[in-house]
């Protein structure tokens, strides 16, 4: 919402809360920013951001007031108060994947493997991953005149913020996954290795003024770091139990990219009502700066003879963000916040692009029959996609309220259609899924605390090596995913810090005032927030 908007709890509140409490939090919050794991390139809804923003449905393209704010409408960063560093951290993800026919994905050869049908194939994978999310400074560079209303954000207020985040996230793997099946009489014997990781990291300054009693508008530039690394390595071997031959097959593919790029937000809220108010934000089309990409790849067989084809190169990767428009309402009452949001991605051409100078090594029969040099060129696309996001805060009491959102969270890439290869695709996912979260937030002078869970499920397509194929080739199965994440977030006021730290000289040099008499505690619903 917008220079006027309704004031944060932490406004009504007028009683202190528990100092120590609060600086535990934030001891607590830092300790916890560490690397992570999450969802799906593709998939733009996938990263925690904010806490509360999270718990909220994504939501805060009128209302943010976290370390989201900078990152889906830098507008609404004149509603955060004064000089108030804001942490935040989803951590503790627990999620359970499903792989459909994961060992045996396609199509068998014949000659090699007769009416080869195994049992069993599909794999399921679960873990506890610890997840990070963003940390933002904000604090006033103009406080501005307040009117009348004590409670409206003052007009000509301006506010500025340094933020690192990471918009998009998704790792995803496993080691040395064995299999062993038998088949027309025929025994089979598989490990496998996973790896594949993509993130976005954004940082830098944001910028908000209170234009008038009713307008806000602000703008951000951020650096964007997008990591790729992708490893997946197979051994398979097939015995003849009737004839007592054997043949294996070997496939590893490994690739490891880092795009940097420099891109800019730009928002406006407007307060339409004393209840009602409305925001859009625009993230332009990022420029490129610099790039690096390592790749390799090698697959071998053996059935009588053996044979193998190598290549190994290097190049640029560029993974520019897509522009978005993101607009949003929301409503105001004494009790209840609402907000919908609307999140419009641009369709690229170039969602990301892989271009390697490598060499290429071919061996039969134990000796080199080609070596030759050559270019490998991959360019995947994005779709241009919708997707929204619905939140909702009640407030039981002045300080504490009740959080909860829904979000939806299409993908942009295309379908995978068998048969691929490392030379033809640069991404072997596309899942598509939905968000639910609910928890709790606690304002206090001092800072907040946010507590809850989000809920997500993703359902799609993996690409899975076909070691019973010659040559050997990647097809598409089916998997979904469930999972449950944990989200603890706070803000906390460096006037907080600040006065902890007089207060332990104080009492270190011996000179601290008496602590005050107890009083009889507030009773925070005895009157409303705010009258309707």
């Amino acid at each position: 919402m917008l220079a006027p908007a309704m004031p944060s709890p932490r406004a009504l509140v007028r009683c202190s809360g528990a100092r120590r409490a609060l600086l535990g939090l934030a001891s607590a919050l830092l300790g916890t920013l560490g690397g992570g794991e999450a969802r799906a390139q593709g998939r733009y809804e996938s990263a925690l951001l904010g806490g509360r923003s999270a718990l909220l449905g994504g939501t805060g393209v009128v209302l943010g007031v976290d370390g989201a704010a900078p990152f889906l409408n830098p507008a609404t960063i004149v509603r955060i108060e004064d000089r108030n560093i804001a942490f935040s951290s989803a951590f503790f993800r627990y999620a359970h994947r499903t792989l459909q026919r994961w060992h045996q994905p396609g199509p068998v050869d014949p000659g090699l493997y007769g009416d080869l049908r195994l049992d069993r194939t599909s794999v399921s994978d679960h873990g506890v991953d610890s997840l990070p999310d963003a940390t933002c400074y904000f604090f006033n560079w103009k406080s501005g005149a307040r009117g009348a209303d004590s409670t409206r954000v003052p007009v000509g207020r301006q506010v500025v913020a340094a933020c690192l985040g990471k918009t998009e996230e998704n790792e995803f793997g496993f080691d040395a996954l064995r299999f062993s099946g038998e088949s027309a009489s025929r025994r089979v014997s598989q490990a496998q290795t996973l790896r594949y990781a993509w993130g976005r990291f954004s940082a830098g300054p944001s910028w908000s003024y209170s234009a008038t009693s009713r307008l806000a508008v602000g703008a951000s530039l951020s650096l964007v770091r997008t990591r790729y690394t992708s490893s997946l390595g197979v051994a398979s071997l097939v015995e003849d139990t009737s004839a007592g031959s054997a043949s294996n097959a070997t496939y590893q593919a490994a690739l490891s990219g880092d795009s940097w790029d420099l891109l800019a937000h730009l928002g406006v809220t407007y307060r339409l009502s004393r209840v009602f108010s409305a925001g859009i934000s625009l993230r332009t089309p990022s420029v490129h700066a610099v790039d690096s990409l390592d790749a390799s790849y090698v697959d071998t067989r053996a059935d009588g003879t053996a044979a193998a084809r190598y290549w190994a190169g290097e190049g640029a990767f560029v993974a520019p963000s897509p522009a978005r428009v993101a607009v949003g309402a929301s409503a105001e009452w004494s009790r209840l916040r609402l907000e919908l949001d609307g999140f419009f991605y641009m369709g690229q051409r170039e969602f990301a692009r892989i271009t390697a100078d490598r060499e290429e090594i071919a061996i039969a029969g134990g000796a080199v029959t080609s070596r030759a040099r050559g270019r490998l060129h991959i360019v995947e696309a994005a779709a241009p996609l919708v997707n929204v996001g619905l939140g909702a805060e009640v407030f039981l009491t002045r300080d504490l309220s009740l959080v909860g959102g829904v979000a939806s969270d299409f993908n942009a890439l295309s379908s995978l259609r068998g048969p691929m290869s490392a030379e033809s695709k640069l991404f072997f996912e596309r899942m598509s899924g939905a968000h639910a979260s609910l928890g709790l937030v606690s304002y206090t002078r001092f800072g907040d605390l946010v507590f809850g869970a989000r809920l997500d499920y993703a359902a799609g397509q993996m690409a899975a090596v076909n070691a019973f194929a010659s040559p050997v080739r990647l097809d598409p199965i089916d998997c979904s995913e469930i999972g449950a994440t944990l989200v603890l977030a706070g803000r906390i006021s460096l006037r907080t810090v600040e006065d902890v730290a007089r207060e332990i000289g104080d009492a270190v040099e011996g000179s601290a005032a008496a602590p005050p008499e107890r009083t009889r505690p507030r009773e925070p619903m005895r009157a409303p927030a705010r009258e309707d």
